[in-house]
């Protein structure tokens, strides 16, 4: 790349922010990748459709600056990404990078998604939003690129998905903040889709869905090598997660450290539901609160089944979890449905503070819900701080547990049934939340 800039401004751009400009900022956009520069948008709002970016490119996005999405579904080319998998895969997007390589998007400026124009309006601050059935989302979707570099922007309002990056190589997100509506309809933050070697640190993400999650579609690859660190998270559902639906090729080589989390479902997440198989991940160094959703909390939630019977069983195996501090009105959960298991998990340093008041039996008995354990009813409702079913080679050391003087029900420092070879702490280091119980409850196969 060369030093020259080109100015979107230079091509009649208008930063009025009434003025759909989509035509001339793909202009500058063109101009600037032709001649091997860096593209700059000054302050001011530029309201614009779909937009496509280029190889060998800067993008420069100067504080004051805002792309803001149209908020006419028009504007939005009909192209890329149309599947019936998911419903949140839409084939109308505000940024498309596809098939890029080196391609930087950096600078103190704005990418606003305009998410409240596409859905039904919102009735009060803490109540669920219902979207329109057409709208930009995933809000930026960069698939098979390689070389690809976000830096220092702040990512707002996406009506969907906001940052999907689908089959990329070598990937590095540093210091952006994505700040979305957190009871928007499926507002994930990042969105990690069969990638390879990425690298996520110093961001600040707000999400109604996922924060970052690794996933892999149907028409993606394994997702491999992927690091999260330095973050801050509030979502009303997982913070960092592994699979769930999306999880058709395997996971491995990933480590989530040295990230807080203000709000969420669950701390961290991993599930395997469609015959992946997930391997050597790290999480540690996490402090944060798991207490969105009642009852059915998981502070840290690892569960192995399949969403049907016909898809192969896949696996979860070599998963180290160290220096955690959650407060949770939940529970950390380790399953496995029958006939498969979870191998060699590992529990180390964990302080699990038990907040408000709650109780998951019986409820947990009957509980639905494909982010619930759904074929583990015994484990759904036990009554324990760390629920273990069908683990070979737990290894649990150093869990400190604290509990309210509230508790409706006693509750035991840990639950386990079929852990062979489970290596387990002393019980007398243990705390139960009624002194009378046992702190370790095993239960019969």
């Amino acid at each position: 790349m060369t030093d020259h800039a080109t100015s979107v401004l230079d091509h009649g751009a208008i930063p009025d922010g009434r003025t759909v400009c989509t035509r001339q900022l793909q202009a500058a956009i063109d101009h600037a990748a032709a001649h091997g520069g860096c593209l700059v948008v000054p302050p001011g709002e530029y309201l614009t459709g779909t937009l496509h970016l280029r190889s060998d490119l800067v993008v420069d996005l100067r504080p004051g600056a805002v792309l803001r999405g149209s908020p006419d579904i028009a504007d939005y080319e009909h192209g890329y990404h149309d599947t019936a998998f998911n419903k949140d895969l839409q084939p109308y997007h505000l940024l498309v990078l596809q098939g890029l390589r080196n391609i930087t998007i950096r600078g103190g400026g704005r990418i606003d998604g305009n998410g409240p124009a596409f859905w039904e309006p919102i009735t009060a601050p803490d109540r669920w939003v219902r979207e329109l059935s057409r709208r930009p989302s995933p809000m930026i979707q960069c698939g098979d690129c390689v070389n690809l570099s976000w830096q220092d922007v702040e990512i707002a309002n996406s009506p969907g998905w906001t940052l999907h990056l689908h089959r990329c190589t070598r990937v590095k997100i540093r210091g952006i903040s994505i700040l979305n509506h957190l009871y928007g309809p499926n507002t994930d933050g990042i969105d990690i889709d069969g990638c390879q070697d990425v690298l996520i640190s110093d961001c600040v993400i707000e999400a109604g869905d996922d924060a970052i999650v690794l996933k892999t579609t149907p028409d993606s690859r394994p997702c491999e090598r992927v690091v999260v660190t330095n973050c801050t998270i509030a979502t009303n559902c997982r913070a960092l997660k592994l699979g769930a639906m999306e999880s058709f090729h395997d996971m491995r080589q990933v480590a989530f450290t040295n990230c807080v989390v203000r709000r969420s479902v669950a701390i961290f997440a991993l599930y395997s539901r469609n015959g992946a198989v997930f391997e050597d991940i790290v999480v540690s160094n996490i402090t944060g609160v798991a207490s969105s959703n009642g009852d059915f909390d998981q502070p840290i939630h690892i569960d192995l089944c399949r969403i049907n019977d016909d898809r192969p069983r896949g696996g979860i195996r070599n998963v180290l979890v160290e220096n955690i501090i959650c407060r949770s009105s939940g529970r950390i959960l380790l399953t496995a449905e029958p006939g498969s298991w979870l191998d060699n998990i590992s529990l180390r340093h964990v302080l699990f503070q038990a907040e408000g008041t709650f109780d998951p039996h019986p409820r947990g008995l009957t509980a639905k819900g494909l982010q619930f354990s759904p074929r583990s009813p015994l484990a759904r409702a036990a009554r324990a701080a760390v629920v273990a079913d069908r683990v070979r080679g737990l290894r649990i050391d150093g869990v400190q547990t604290v509990w309210p003087e509230s508790m409706p029900a006693p509750f035991h420092a840990i639950w386990h049934r079929e852990c062979p070879g489970a290596l387990l702490p002393d019980p007398a280091t243990l705390a139960a939340s009624d002194p009378s119980v046992p702190a370790v409850h095993a239960e019969p196969a």
